[in-house]
């Protein structure tokens, strides 16, 4: 396990005044489950009173770059991926989920039946405990660490007596292990993430899968139906790539391509059936 533990030093300030514990996860994941490469990312934990937030770090570059008066690198790509967030101890959900200029907001009730083993492992300082839970279409092993006294972990997952530090499922498909701790003494506020609340649209569990597959069956005008007026009918992604009259159907065959290829979700008993 690749560990930058810095979060040890930290087990005595939990209780203290900082606003918010921010733990971050390395996210190993196959976007293709036929396929046997894999994909890393960054994920922010956020922990502040009572509301817990998980997004991708680039979130939180972002918004670091406009903050800071610093402009984007022209090859930066962003990845808007979900939002997840809940209040602490709580089963209820709210998923912010990105299409790029649309918003969907899905509410969900989310809980796992965990197996507490009695295998432990040693992490540094830490003493991790096996659990095991069938959840989301996936068998998942869960390694958590009493001595972090927070019962959540990265994404959906939450409920055991302490914070998962690893989580992975059988087949190898996603695995998360934290690598680093944070206690932040302000509020953790990112203007990218509010800017999506306040686009979001509550939607049900049918209309949810209804945009999505109207979504895959054109991108472009899917997008261009949520932007309205176009100047010259030139818009961009949220990777950055310019979308113009030369190029518009290319664009919409590739990212047709990838939703139906890139089809392997967490909760794989919610993956959509595109036709």
């Amino acid at each position: 396990m690749k560990t930058n533990i810095t979060f040890f030093i930290l087990l005595l300030s939990f209780y203290a005044s900082a606003q918010t514990h921010r733990f971050i996860y390395d996210v190993e994941y196959k976007k293709d489950s036929t396929s046997q490469m894999t994909t890393k990312e960054n994920y922010h934990l956020d922990i502040s009173g009572d509301e817990v937030l998980y997004y991708t770090r680039d979130f939180f570059i972002a918004d670091s770059l406009i903050v800071n008066n610093f402009p984007f690198p022209k090859d930066m790509k962003l990845n808007t991926s979900t939002i997840i967030k809940h209040k602490k101890g709580s089963s209820s959900f709210e998923e912010y989920d990105l299409l790029e200029n649309t918003v969907l907001n899905l509410q969900t009730t989310d809980s796992q039946n965990w197996l507490l083993t009695s295998e432990k492992k040693q992490v540094k300082d830490l003493t991790l405990q096996k659990a095991t839970t069938n959840w989301g279409g996936r068998n998942w092993i869960a390694w958590f660490a009493k001595e972090i006294p927070f019962q959540e972990g990265p994404y959906k997952f939450h409920g055991l007596p302490g914070l998962i530090v690893e989580i992975a499922d059988d087949k190898n498909n996603y695995k998360f292990s934290l690598v680093k701790s944070e206690n932040i003494k302000e509020s953790a506020e990112n203007q990218y993430i509010e800017m999506a609340y306040q686009m979001s649209v509550p939607v049900t569990w049918q209309k949810f899968k209804n945009a999505k597959i109207k979504f895959y069956e054109s991108p472009i005008n899917f997008i261009k139906n949520g932007i309205g007026s176009l100047k010259n009918n030139e818009f961009y992604l949220n990777d950055g790539t310019n979308v113009n009259s030369t190029n518009s159907r290319e664009v919409n065959e590739r990212l047709r391509n990838t939703i139906k290829k890139y089809n392997n979700p967490i909760e794989l008993d919610k993956a959509i059936l595109y036709p």
